[in-house]
């Protein structure tokens, strides 16, 4: 699927994923709503009061409630795509709000009451709901905020009916936050400006510690480094380890035929390694992305303990499924001789690379590892 951050210039992410409001310069100049008096503010002054204060508008997200139940992992999704739209003063609700089978207003003035007696440190609350059934799938969007005193500020319901919800195509829990962002952002003075200056912020580093990714600042390097290596070509030597195939084996036949392919094809001078290397990494855990880069930081630290001749090394890590091409992943890393990362790729049955070799053999994997290598460095 298409993912919809990609394509909506109001919402942007990632990965390749986050930047910060710089509007200070045009703050002073630009009419400012006066802050309405206690008890007499309608909602619609106190939704230009909070659309007013952009990116500085302080949010306390409560947890997001999918199918009747409250998803943290869900309620950090939404912080991070609002992160990304550029609002910097978000915290994450602890205690669920439970709303009881009613319309929209009621569902609005109940939230305001769990927030007088649930108080909160910021301005405002966001409160969220994706509801469904398994004959239907998720069939509705509904969405609260109210201000610190529980005064209801805006309030949205979006079904099959609606033009916004059609669009979404696919209705999963991603689609649904990205639909609740879209809906939301201008109401809190978010736009494509402020998503141009947006910077990564603690709901960022929450999700980059959840998936294994290295600090930003590391990262960072990739792309100048991959620049490096592709300038050293053909004349780079580029040292191959075999591969290790299903956690606990390395395939010494892999390392000559990716040695093979690659010297076929010219990129560089690849040489295979005099002894396999069996890294630990597990790949217990079900996050695919975080098992990659505790394979990399592995695989980094071995280097930089047992240096290479060559210019580069690199290490694969392969999963199949010969009945099954649906099944497997394709990992590789490659290191400057100093061991610091310059390539760490991923590739599944999801990506596009992955689905054209068509992964049921070993040979089908040093291929794909070929391919993407060729990607980054033709």
């Amino acid at each position: 699927m298409k993912n919809p951050i990609k394509t909506n210039h109001s919402i942007r992410v990632v990965s390749t994923l986050m930047m910060m409001a710089l509007l200070a310069v045009c703050v002073s100049r630009l009419p400012v709503a006066a802050e309405p008096q206690a008890g007499i503010a309608t909602v619609q002054q106190r939704l230009e009061l909070m659309k007013s204060k952009g990116p500085d508008a302080s949010l306390t997200i409560l947890p997001v409630r999918l199918g009747g139940k409250p998803w943290d992992r869900l309620t950090e999704v939404v912080g991070v795509l609002l992160e990304q739209q550029g609002l910097r003063n978000i915290e994450l609700g602890q205690t669920p709000f439970t709303p009881a089978e009613t319309n929209l207003d009621s569902l609005a003035a109940a939230v305001g009451a769990f927030v007088k007696t649930n108080p909160i440190t910021t301005s405002y609350a966001l409160y969220a709901e994706y509801n469904g059934d398994r004959q239907t799938g998720l069939n509705e969007l509904r969405a609260v905020v109210v201000d610190q005193t529980g005064a209801v500020v805006w309030m949205d319901r979006q079904t099959p009916q609606d033009e916004a919800f059609k669009k979404i195509g696919e209705r999963d829990p991603m689609t649904m936050s990205v639909l609740l962002v879209e809906r939301l952002g201008p109401q809190l003075g978010l736009n494509e400006a402020t998503a141009k200056a947006a910077k990564p912020g603690k709901l960022a580093a929450i999700m980059d510690q959840r998936s294994g990714l290295p600090p930003e600042n590391e990262r960072a390097a990739l792309p100048e480094r991959q620049r490096a290596m592709k300038q050293a070509l053909p004349g780079a030597t580029l040292l191959v380890y075999p591969a290790r195939i299903g956690g606990d084996k390395v395939s010494v036949p892999s390392a000559t035929n990716i040695v093979r392919l690659i010297n076929q094809t010219g990129l560089c001078k690849a040489v295979p390694a005099e002894q396999p290397v069996l890294l630990k990494t597990s790949l217990a855990d079900p996050n695919e992305l975080k098992a990659l880069w505790n394979l990399a930081r592995e695989f980094r630290d071995f280097v930089r303990t047992n240096p290479p001749a060559s210019d580069y090394a690199l290490y694969a890590d392969y999963a199949f499924n010969p009945q099954n091409a649906e099944q497997g992943f394709v990992h590789f890393v490659v290191c400057d001789r100093k061991g610091e990362w310059v390539i760490v790729d991923l590739q599944n049955s999801h990506h596009p690379d992955y689905q054209s070799v068509g992964i049921i053999s070993r040979e089908r994997c040093d291929q794909l590892l070929v391919k993407r290598l060729k990607g980054y460095l033709k």
